[in-house]
Formats: C-alpha cells, structure tokens, sequence
C-alpha cells in the first residue's frame, strides 16, 4: 500500500509540474504568435517552446500518461522542423501549436479523474503530421558561400547552427568570427561571461573549439557570430587583448579599427566580476519555495478556525466567570485569551499570505483565451493588463477562472467589431481588451473593458420584451436593461455559434461569482466599449462577521459588506413604488426584511424604532432590518453541499463559539436578487 501512495503521490506532483509546463508554453506561444505577424522571431523562444515539450513529453512518458507523451512527442517534432526552418513560421503553424496545447491541457486536467482516456488526439495529431509534412526544401547554391568558411567549420555545425547562419545571412546581418583564447584555469567562466556579452548585441550562432594555443596552459575557441552592428562597434564591446573579431564575407579584420577606436573612445563596459569560488561550488538550491497541496492549506485553515472558536469559548467563558463572582480567575483567563488571540491573529495571516497568489496568473490564462477566439473570429486584438500584482485566494482565484472566460469570449464576439467594420468607424483595426486589478479595503476589483460597439440597450429591451422577462419595453430604464443580459437564456445573438448565443455564459457568470460572495456590474458606452466590473472578498476562509437576528433566526453578515448600522424611526420609513426605503444622508435606502425575502414568514412589526444594517456591494447599497446586533465574531465559512448551492443569499454555514451554527449571509447575492424582484 505504501508503494501505491508513494507512486499516486509522485503522479500528483506530475501533474501540478505538467500545469506549469502547460501555462509557461501558453505564454510563449502568444509570444510565438506576435513573432509571425512582425516576422522577426527570438530563436531562444522556439528553443524554450521545444525544450517545454521535450520535458512534458519525458516526465508523462515515466509516469505512464501515454497519451500526453505521445502528443507532446509529436509536439516537439513540429517545433524541431519550425527551429530547423523547415517549416515556415506562420499563424497556420501557430494555430495547429495552440489546438494541441489546448488539447494538452484537457489531458492533464482529466488525468487521475473518471474522464481519463476520453479526449481524442488524433485530430490533434493529424494537424501537427500535416504542417511537418509541408516541409521546405531549399534549391540552389548556399548563401553561406560567401562567408569563406572553412571546411572544418562547416562540418562541425550542427544542422541547427547552420540554419541559424542562414537565417542571420538571409536577415542581412553581418557574420563574425571571434577567436578567443582563455586559461585552462577559468576558461567556462570566461567564456560564459563572453557569450552573454554577446548575445546583447546580436546572436550568438556557434561555439567551437578550435587549434592553436599552448593546450597545457590555454584552450582556444572560435565563436560565430551575427549582429546589426558593425564591426568596430563589436571590437569596442569585447575590447581584450586574448580577442579578436574577424568579418566574414568580404570583410577585414577588424583589430587595426578597434585598437585605433579604443584610444578615443570612452572607457568599455567593466566586465562582470568573478563569482567566489563558493558561490560556483555549493549543492544548494537556488529555489526558496515548495510546492503545497491546496488541500494541506485548507486543512490548516480549518484547524485554524477551529482554534478561533476555541478562542471564543474562553472568552465567553471568562465572561460567565466574572459574572458569577470569579473575578481574579476571570481577569487571568482574560490575560490568556487576549495573548492566544494575539498568536492566532499572527497565524491566520501567515496561512492566508501563503494561500493568497497574483491575479496575473489569471490575466496570463487569459491572454491564450484571447489569442485563440480572436484568431477563430477573424478579429485582430490586443491583450493589455494593469495590476496583475495585485494578491487573491488562490481557491477564489481557480473558481474565478471560467466567469473571466466567458466575460472575454463575449467581448470579442459581441464587443470587438470585424476589423473593417473599426476602420469604418474611425477607430485601429485591432481592438482593445484591457484586465486591470486593484484592491478596494477588503475586496478585489477584477475589471474587463473592451473599446468595442458597446451594448445595444435597445435591442436588449426588444429581446426581453420578446422572452417576456419585461412587461414593457418603456418600462425599462437604460441601466435595468443592461443588467438583464446576466438572466438565464438571454441573449442578443441572432446566431448560435460555439463562442456566444446560447444564453447560458453570463448567466453562468453572476452565478459563480455570486456563490463567491462576489458582485458583478456592466457598464456600457455605444460605439465605445463596455466595461464588466466583477467585486471580489479577498479570501472566504476566515472572516470576520456580525453576528445579527431576525425573525428569531441567527445570521452572520461579513463585516466586510458592513457599511454601518443605525437606528431607524418608523415614522421615518416611506414606500415609493411598492418598496420600503428611508432617506440616509440625502440618499434613497431600499430596506429589505429577511423574513419577507427568504419566504420564512411575515416580517413581524418593529417597535417604533429599529435597527437597520446598512450594507454595500460595489457601488451598490441596502438597509437590512434586524431584531437586534450580538456583537462581531470571527468564523469559519463551510460549504453546505451541493444541495444549497443554488440556494440565493446563503454563502454557507458556520459554528459558533456556544456550539451553535448559523446561516452566513451572501450580500452580493441579496443585492442582486433584491433588486431584481424588489424583495
């Protein structure tokens, strides 16, 4: 049994590591893609693609993932002939790159699960067979001819050096070669430092070793090498007496130029100073961080809060005490519990800064979902992100992923126009998607934006009116319509296509966030843009709530929806179109009563004054009537299953110290629905 555990566990491990493969190829592939629309490609990006591949290709192969080492095998032969250029670098050969990475990710995401062994890779494969058998063939004489190479040189390129030569000779640069000459002694860093001169000025193609030198107490090596620049600029970079630069192809050598330029010149660049003989000889690694299983984080978590709800049983404890007459025990009880809460505030911000990641990591998700739907629409656009530093719940962050989806596909099939269609409008053929972050006190605003057509709020209305979710047209005021595109199967599509038109992507949308405790709110500007705001709690794992009753039912508000609570006079209350609402600082405030909206019973009448719990979602507010305030308390979210997990304004249940368990309430959700049905 041991050796099962040791091997599911070493698969786990996989797998997390294939994710990350996965999500750095994503990347370089949308850099990859930029690449082919300019034409002009760093080579160390297709190497760092292929070396992805070559990796995820040998670990799922030692695992017994056949079917991702059989594609990523077939992935890597592709980028070999795209690297070789034998294969042109072109947005079909991307295309064929980002339906095998996608289909990837399905196979590592399913792998371990009942779906293991359902996703097909043949079409995958047959792409990939298609675009390698497309294989360039070169006629006529070699370019590199005119270089003068020898032919030891040429014989001992590989075929990807020699590619690469050809490319820097087709791209006009000029060819060098540099001869060095280093001490036996220190000659791997000397010539490392070299390389990485070099390769800020140009291209390094080739390192060889080559004859002469004393071989007892030196070792030479030619170094080929392609740049913008001339030669003089080269001899002034690298200016050492053990170095010479040589142009190829009808040039000069360039030592008599760079001695005569290096007594004017100013002084060169220092080189790098010479690491300690420690710092080359240690075992250590470089990394400071390991990889935790999500779960070990929650289980902290948990035990985490338990410990808080111990906390609150001595506290209350003490409190009995000293009401009893115990009050020398009491106030030492009261000492302990204020230094525990002390430790227990240093723990739980330890564990909630480990759970918490950068919402880059989702921007970065995104920018593959962009590149892909945009490429299958024929549209041009461009990704720009702005806070992506900013830190969520890593579990938030993962629930979070398919809403930012479906809100991208529909900005670029509804929001984005055809680039024609721009043009015509007096705007860039290539649209605009911008994801910006920031932190607003306990919540984190995700904001997308499009500079698209907007939202035709007429034909919204006409659409709802059609569905008869509207009793009227007119009766829709322009920023009621705009939210009506969130309600189950509404759409203003006309066609259905795989992207949008089916009616369930923003539905699915409120839906998930709402179930976070999270609010979402468009905006929308005709011929501008639209700009869907979505307001996230920074975590859900413990917070801190007032504890609230209300028709003799205990709930718990998160404190950070709390605006204020303040006492409200009957007389003071109005109705204005069937709703209770007062006036708060020259502002209308709807009331809501608990009772009323989850249906329990009738609300029961307050005395002639009552409190009132203002609370705020976004820029949204309402009033919460309540029986009474029973003080702030910190608790434990749980989920209640999937039985309730539609159930609109419950986010979930927790304990409290006196062993009783609560509803907590979802103000995002009771806003929502709140002002949707005027509860």
């Amino acid at each position: 049994m041991a050796g099962d555990t040791s091997i599911s566990k070493a698969a786990n491990d996989f797998l997390a590591e294939a994710e990350d493969i996965i999500d750095q190829l994503s990347l370089d592939l949308v850099s990859l893609s930029d690449c082919a629309d300019s034409g002009d490609c760093n080579p160390d990006l297709v190497n760092s693609i292929f070396r992805g591949a070559h990796s995820l290709k040998g670990l799922a192969g030692m695992f017994g993932f056949t079917d991702i080492a059989e594609l990523s095998h077939n992935m890597e032969n592709l980028l070999d002939s795209l690297r070789l250029g034998k294969i042109p670098l072109n947005q079909s050969t991307i295309s064929v790159l980002f339906d095998s990475m996608e289909v990837l990710g399905t196979l590592v995401r399913g792998a371990g699960s009942a779906d293991a062994g359902k996703t097909d890779i043949s079409r995958a494969i047959s792409l990939i067979n298609d675009c390698v058998a497309s294989v360039q063939k070169n006629d006529g004489p070699s370019p590199l001819a005119q270089l003068g190479l020898s032919e030891r040189v040429l014989g001992s390129l590989t075929e990807y050096e020699e590619h690469r030569l050809l490319e820097n000779v087709k791209k006009n640069r000029n060819i060098f070669s540099i001869q060095a000459s280093f001490s036996l002694a220190t000659f791997d860093q000397d010539l490392g430092e070299l390389t990485e001169l070099l390769k800020g000025a140009g291209e390094v193609i080739s390192t060889l070793p080559s004859a002469g030198g004393g071989l007892d107490s030196s070792i030479n090596f030619e170094i080929l090498f392609g740049s913008e620049k001339e030669s003089a600029e080269i001899g002034l970079l690298i200016d050492r007496d053990n170095i010479s630069v040589n142009q190829l192809g009808g040039g000069k050598p360039a030592v008599a130029a760079v001695k005569a330029e290096a007594e004017t010149a100013k002084e060169s660049p220092a080189p790098p100073p010479e690491p300690s003989p420690e710092a080359s000889l240690t075992a250590k690694s470089m990394s400071r961080t390991v990889r935790v299983d999500i779960s070990k984080l929650d289980e902290l978590m948990n035990i985490v809060g338990e410990l808080v709800l111990s906390h609150s049983t001595i506290c209350q404890i003490g409190d009995r005490m000293r009401l009893d007459g115990y009050s020398a025990p009491a106030i030492n009880l009261s000492k302990a519990a204020k230094g525990l809460e002390r430790k227990l505030t240093e723990l739980q911000k330890g564990v909630m800064e480990i759970r918490m990641i950068p919402v880059g990591q989702l921007f970065d998700k995104m920018a593959r979902i962009v590149r892909k739907i945009s490429r299958e629409q024929g549209k041009k656009v461009e990704l720009r992100m702005f806070g992506a530093d900013t830190e969520l719940d890593k579990l938030i962050i993962e629930d979070i992923s398919d809403p930012m989806m479906h809100i991208i596909r529909n900005a670029i099939d509804h929001g984005i126009e055809a680039p024609g269609d721009r043009v015509r409008a007096g705007k860039d053929e290539k649209g605009v998607i911008k994801l910006s972050s920031y932190q607003k006190g306990n919540h984190v605003v995700i904001q997308v934006e499009d500079d698209g057509a907007g939202i035709d709020v007429d034909k919204v209305r006409r659409k709802a009116f059609a569905k008869g979710l509207i009793p009227s047209i007119e009766a829709v005021h322009d920023k009621e319509a705009l939210d009506l595109i969130f309600l189950p199967g509404f759409s203003t599509s006309d066609e259905v296509s795989e992207i949008s038109g089916r009616g369930v992507g923003m539905d699915v949308v409120r839906t998930n966030i709402a179930a976070l405790s999270g609010m979402v709110d468009v905006e929308s500007v005709p011929g501008k843009g639209s700009s869907i705001i979505i307001t996230l709690p920074i975590t859900l794992a413990i917070i801190k709530a007032l504890i609230i009753s209300a028709v003799g039912r205990v709930y718990a508000l998160p404190i950070t929806s709390v605006l204020e609570t303040i006492m409200v006079e009957r007389k003071d209350v109005l109705t204005v179109e069937k709703k209770e609402v007062i006036q708060l600082r020259e502002t209308t405030l709807p009331l809501l009563r608990l009772g009323r909206f989850f249906g329990t019973q009738t609300q029961a009448e307050q005395g002639e004054s009552f409190y009132v719990v203002v609370v705020g979602a976004a820029e949204k507010r309402l009033g919460i009537v309540v029986d009474d305030l029973m003080g702030q308390q910190d608790i434990v979210i749980k989920s209640m299953g999937e039985t309730f997990r539609n159930f609109k304004g419950i986010s979930g249940a927790a304990d409290l110290g006196d062993q009783r368990t609560i509803l907590v309430l979802d103000v995002g959700g009771i806003i929502n629905e709140a002002v949707r049905s005027g509860a």
